[in-house]
């Protein structure tokens, strides 16, 4: 007696089939298929244009990166907390290489090297950028402090070098 009552109720739910994807009243004309058309063609231009500059961005990143960091390392350290959940998990460690590669090993050893510059792994450059930009930060300010102690330490010694090269200069 409980089936008989749960499948009528399970009938009384359903959604009524439609058979015809568009009503008879609102169908597409052959004028409006053809600006349909239209503007199919424009979004994928759009869509092109779109993908050439991101393309152009992320290889303009890239070499800017290799510009900035070629004085002071190899590789940038990359947090694994700033990669997607479904890598954080697995990562243990996560290295970013002043060409674009990430260079990501896992917990079990295994080592995979990603191109960041590769359309696929634009989403995952735009994720870690955060953590690059603050990575930059960090070394350009550590750089910028350790060239004003130097200035700092060879200023005054400097000085008196020049008062003692100057009396020898007098004779």
């Amino acid at each position: 007696m409980t089936e008989q009552s749960t499948s009528s109720a399970t009938e009384d739910v359903a959604p009524e089939v439609t058979l015809e994807a568009t009503p008879a009243k609102e169908r597409v004309d052959k004028e409006e298929s053809v600006e349909f058309l239209k503007e199919m063609q424009e979004k994928a231009g759009q869509i092109s244009e779109t993908e050439m500059e991101e393309e152009n961005l992320v290889n303009e990143f890239f070499n800017s990166l290799l510009k900035i960091l070629k004085p002071f390392s190899k590789t940038l350290e990359i947090s694994v907390s700033s990669l997607p959940e479904s890598y954080s998990e697995q990562i243990s460690k996560a290295h970013l290489h002043l060409t674009g590669q990430l260079v990501l090993v896992y917990r079990n050893g295994k080592v995979e090297i990603l191109n960041l510059a590769d359309k696929e792994n634009h989403d995952l450059l735009v994720e870690i950028t955060g953590e690059i930009m603050a990575k930059l930060k960090s070394i350009i300010d550590s750089y910028k402090s350790e060239a004003e102690k130097r200035v700092k330490f060879l200023m005054p010694i400097t000085r008196e070098l020049q008062k003692v090269a100057k009396v020898f200069s007098e004779e």
